[in-house]
């Protein structure tokens, strides 16, 4: 009997040991899952950052750099001549005509290379989730710009349609450049125009060797059987050159926006310097 009771005695005894250390040892383990979780949390959102500041910022910031800020200092011109798509009827003027698609010349606003480095996820997760604040003085600042530089296509085309009803002379479009026949590039001569007006260094506009052409850096941009059309349109190019009403309207809006994009530029490189991810990130291998 007292053997009995020694031996339940010791099992109390170990029990209550037992029972004394399971607390610590899942203190222990809880610890150290905590700790890996943590490890990992920690390592995720630093890639994550990393990934932003390389596929996200770096693209942006370069596009400031290389793009915005030039365009809005006058060394890039705000007016360019693209292709753009145009429907074209199939089947002569029947109403029901489908049509297909052909490619024009047309004056359009000048437009930022492709990014191609963008990470259009990383862009997105950025946007909404981490700097909301920068991303919408982004957007704003880029539909600013678009608005600035749609006024002066519109300035472009009316500028356009002066040299073509002053010169007299057909489009290119409706002759053959490398023809003898008459013919004018309004659409480039005026990108001349606007080009000039803000300073942009380009090839000066000249006569070609027989009086009866204009020519930009050997390009000719128009040409006639006589030279009274050509010195007439090179008289007019010369007035329109002087003119300084859109430009002048234009630069305090220009002056704005350039500020604003030193502004953006300065918050990406303190962005880009900062070790801290706002925002929640999810746990998962990136």
């Amino acid at each position: 009997m007292l053997e009995w009771l020694r031996e339940l005695d010791s099992f109390h005894r170990i029990g209550s040991a037992v029972v004394a250390i399971l607390p610590i040892l899942a203190a222990a383990c809880l610890g150290a899952f905590l700790a890996t979780w943590l490890q990992e949390w920690l390592r995720v959102r630093r890639e994550h950052l990393a990934a932003i500041k390389a596929e996200v910022f770096r693209p942006l910031r370069r596009e400031l750099q290389e793009f915005y800020l030039p365009l809005l200092s006058g060394k890039i011109g705000p007016v360019t001549i693209a292709q753009v798509a145009a429907p074209v009827p199939e089947a002569g003027d029947h109403p029901l005509t489908v049509s297909a698609n052909a490619w024009q010349l047309q004056l359009c606003r000048t437009r930022p290379p492709e990014a191609g480095q963008m990470d259009l996820l990383l862009y997105a997760d950025a946007k909404f989730r981490h700097y909301r604040r920068i991303f919408r003085r982004w957007e704003l600042f880029k539909s600013e710009v678009d608005a600035y530089t749609r006024r002066w296509v519109s300035y472009a085309e009316q500028l356009s349609r002066t040299v073509r009803e002053q010169s007299g002379l057909p489009l290119i479009t409706e002759a053959d450049p490398l023809s003898n026949t008459e013919w004018i590039d309004p659409d480039g001569l005026a990108v001349f125009v606007v080009n000039c007006q803000l300073a942009i260094g380009q090839r000066p506009l000249c006569l070609g060797p027989d009086g009866r052409s204009l020519e930009i850096g050997g390009t000719t941009m128009a040409h006639a059987a006589a030279e009274d059309p050509i010195q007439r349109s090179l008289k007019l190019l010369r007035v329109l050159c002087d003119k300084r009403e859109t430009l002048d309207s234009l630069h305090p809006q220009a002056e704005a926006l350039r500020h604003l994009a030193k502004y953006l530029l300065r918050e990406l490189d303190r962005l880009r310097r900062s070790s801290k991810l706002p925002g929640g990130c999810r746990l998962a291998r990136l």
